[in-house]
């Protein structure tokens, strides 16, 4: 089966690395990347769903398939609780299987091989500030990134973190908004035993956590005056006390700031420091939301397809032409976030190959009127998703393509040029 399956594949492209038992598969996934797995049940020394167990533990997030000759409703259920994607009986219907490993495969190639945490774009705009990063990335230098709520404000705190010469040092996280004003100096600077009545022993505060590191503060703009002032001095000499303390710390960290709010704005009326507003944003990343890139929304929308799709076990390949259209033109106001939920919702409703208008919450059924500076923007999405299924269903052929779009050769060309898709 093993070898058979192996050729067979081979003949439809892909490149398969086949092995006889689970041990030399754990062996092989230490050194090679690899985009599925199929696996038996019973094999000679570890079983198929120790394997499964096994991949969790080492956190080896990789989609697998389980076959079997000797499928019971309990096997099944526990391959599926440690993340197999689907369970195929033998014999295989193979059709069946590479019509699923198809569509696993189509939605991997809708993204570039990131890890979950990365930032899933072909927006212009997007690429820049990544471009960004990575010159900002090997410096110090404080960094204010704004943007609306749900825009991934934190993948890309994380992303500079993760370039920078500090990567294998903490990243530590806060959301100055959801820590009460009275307990916020305490969780940044940390206190000594005895500062407070409750003091019992002393406590490192984010900053001393964050040491060697970086320290993402969330939502700066909800931070109280006299606190700004308190982290204008981190910035500028490199040091701060703990509650009850005369000692200076040392801060040798990197500090990120976010915020949804017009925080320029902020600053020139007074409920901002000017000074902390502009140490801060020594380099500045204003992250556009989801309605100004909709050639993103497709991509991501098969990216969050194929994690739930692994997540859930299900084997959704896309959305029909009306939750096309709708995803195209609705607005968007939670970003990201939003879309993340709207499609893991789908998922878990979706009972065909295709998320139809059923599987959406009532929000989504009616298609929104775009307003006029949206339109060039949906026309190029809805441009580039047409003629990326044309190459799909040609194969990547452009004649091919082009036939089925009924326009030349040329005009294909042009055109996937104008929306840098060469």
């Amino acid at each position: 089966m093993c070898v058979s399956l192996s050729k067979i594949l081979g003949t439809y492209g892909y490149t398969v690395i086949s092995v006889q038992n689970a041990n030399k598969a754990i062996d092989s996934l230490q050194s090679e990347p690899v985009d599925l797995i199929i696996s038996d049940i019973r094999m000679p020394g570890m079983s198929g769903l120790d394997f499964l167990k096994e991949l969790h533990a080492i956190k080896k997030d990789v989609p697998v398939i389980m076959i079997s000759g000797y499928a019971t409703v309990d096997t099944v259920v526990t391959a599926m609780k440690y993340g197999a994607l689907n369970f195929y009986e033998k014999p295989i219907k193979i059709p069946k299987l590479l019509s699923e490993i198809a569509h696993i495969a189509e939605a991997k190639a809708r993204h570039p091989v990131l890890s979950e945490k990365e930032i899933i774009t072909q927006n212009p705009v997007i690429l820049e500030k990544l471009r960004m990063i990575e010159k900002a990335a090997p410096t110090d230098a404080p960094v204010l990134i704004t943007g609306e709520s749900g825009t991934g404000k934190e993948l890309f705190a994380s992303a500079l973190h993760g370039k920078s010469r500090r990567s294998g040092g903490p990243f530590v996280k806060i959301n100055c908004a959801s820590i009460p004003e009275s307990l916020l100096e305490n969780e940044l600077f940390g206190h000594e035993k005895g500062a407070y009545t409750d003091a019992h022993c002393a406590y490192r505060g984010k900053f001393e956590q964050a040491e060697g590191g970086t320290i993402f503060l969330d939502e700066i703009a909800e931070m109280s005056i006299p606190m700004q002032a308190k982290l204008l001095r981190v910035l500028q000499e490199k040091e701060f006390e703990r509650l009850g303390s005369d000692h200076s710390v040392k801060a040798d960290v990197r500090i990120i700031a976010a915020t949804n709010k017009d925080v320029a704005m902020m600053a020139k009326s007074g409920t901002f420091r000017q000074d902390l507003f502009y140490r801060l944003s020594v380099i500045h990343l204003d992250i556009p939301p989801l309605r100004e890139r909709r050639d993103d929304i497709m991509l991501l929308t098969n990216h969050f397809l194929f994690l739930f799709n692994t997540q859930y076990g299900k084997t959704v390949a896309g959305l029909s032409t009306e939750v096309k259209e709708i995803f195209l033109l609705h607005s968007w106001l939670g970003n990201i976030r939003e879309l993340k939920n709207c499609i893991e919702r789908a998922v878990i409703f979706c009972e065909g190959s295709l998320v139809t208008t059923d599987d959406l919450p009532s929000q989504y059924k009616s298609v929104e009127t775009p307003r006029q500076d949206d339109l060039q923007g949906i026309y190029e999405a809805v441009t580039r998703e047409v003629i990326l299924e044309a190459l799909e269903k040609s194969g990547g052929n452009r004649q091919r393509a082009s036939e089925l779009l009924n326009i030349t050769r040329r005009t294909l060309y042009n055109k996937m040029q104008k929306l840098g898709m060469e």
